[in-house]
Formats: C-alpha cells, sequence, structure tokens
C-alpha cells in the first residue's frame, strides 16, 4: 500500500515537472515572436485580472507560479533559479553617501572644496588653490556641507583615504588658508551573486 502510494506521488511530481517545463518553453516561445512585449507589463497584467476577480489573495502566490525562463547559458535543472540579469538592471545598487561639513566663516560669500589622494599638495610650498597641479575642485555657495557622491559627480570613485581641503571665499574671490580633513571614500559596491536558486530538499 506505502509503496502504490509512493508511486503515485513519485509519478505526479513527474507529470507536474513535465508540465512545468512545457510551460516555460511556451512562455519562452512568446517572447522570441513578440519581442515588442515585456515580461513584467505581461505580468502585472495577469497579476491585475486575477486580483480583480479575487483568484488570488497576495502577489507572492503569482510569483511562485511564475515560469522560470533561463538566461543563455543557463539551465533549467528542476530548481527555480533566479532570472537575476534582468533583476539586476532595474535595481541600482545601495551606495553610501558621505557628507563633508565645515562650520560658517565670518566674512565668507562661499567656500571651495579640494579633493587630493596626495596630502603633500597641501603643504604649503606646494598648494596655490585653484592653480594646483592635479587638484579637484568644487565651489559650495550658501551653503556649509556637501554631499557625495550627489553633490560632486567628479568625486572618484576608486576606494582609498583622500585628503580634503576647505577654504573660505569672500566675494571678490579672496580665499583663507584651508581647513584639512581626511577620510577613507569608497562608492563602489560589491557585484552581486552571479546564480542562485530555490530547490526541493
Amino acid at each position: 500500500m506505502k509503496n502504490d502510494s509512493l508511486k503515485r506521488e513519485a509519478a505526479f511530481l513527474y507529470v507536474k515537472r513535465q508540465m512545468r517545463e512545457e510551460m516555460d518553453l511556451a512562455w519562452k516561445d512568446f517572447f522570441e515572436k513578440n519581442p515588442d512585449n515585456r515580461e513584467e507589463d505581461i505580468w502585472r497584467r495577469i497579476e491585475e485580472r486575477l486580483l480583480a476577480k479575487g483568484s488570488i489573495a497576495t502577489e507572492e502566490i503569482v510569483t511562485s507560479v511564475k515560469p522560470i525562463v533561463p538566461e543563455k547559458g543557463v539551465s533549467a535543472n528542476g530548481s527555480t533559479e533566479a532570472n537575476a540579469l534582468r533583476k539586476r538592471e532595474k535595481i541600482a545598487p545601495l551606495i553610501l553617501k558621505r557628507r563633508i561639513w565645515w562650520e560658517p566663516a565670518p566674512g565668507a560669500g562661499g567656500y571651495v572644496v579640494y579633493l587630493s589622494k596626495d596630502r603633500t599638495i597641501f603643504e604649503p610650498d606646494h598648494f596655490s588653490w585653484d592653480r594646483t597641479p592635479g587638484i579637484i575642485l568644487k565651489l559650495a555657495i550658501e551653503k556649509t556641507e556637501v554631499v557625495i557622491p550627489d553633490e560632486w559627480p567628479d568625486f572618484p570613485t576608486e576606494p582609498g583615504t583622500y585628503y580634503i581641503g576647505i577654504t573660505s571665499r569672500d566675494d571678490i574671490g579672496n580665499q583663507s588658508a584651508p581647513l584639512l580633513l581626511s577620510g577613507l571614500f569608497k562608492f563602489l559596491p560589491p557585484s552581486a551573486p552571479s546564480r542562485g536558486g530555490i530547490e526541493y530538499l
């Protein structure tokens, strides 16, 4: 009796898997023949219709029945592998912002923020404000902070320690000596996992 039950269950799982593979092939074939259709748009319409009919309670149920269309070079081996490449294009990586700030100086009409990986550039014999060779600068008017990378696109993305010099500037262009700061900066996230899946154990 127990053996018959196991055989029936095995046969059911086999048929279910065969149906899933056929469904995957049909789904892939549809998008190859209809390149103007986007998979996300089709699923959104299906989900809206099912929700309107009260056929599903949550988005998770719809997600669980979506066919898995393997990316080129990735085989469907019975596991429900994530379509990582398509998802990765839509979600930007999380980059933590940094704020460079300073206290306001009397008589200043603005500030200039200088940047270098070389600390010696800010030594008196080398620093010549905006004429300093190899220095990057950012003008800050009526504010005492710069948020990076948002407000300073030229800020280097290469990880490392950077030296920041901040000068006060008056309305005719005179500048103070720099306030020198330093910090470790890193604006490149690690790579996402290249492949993954969910399997029955």
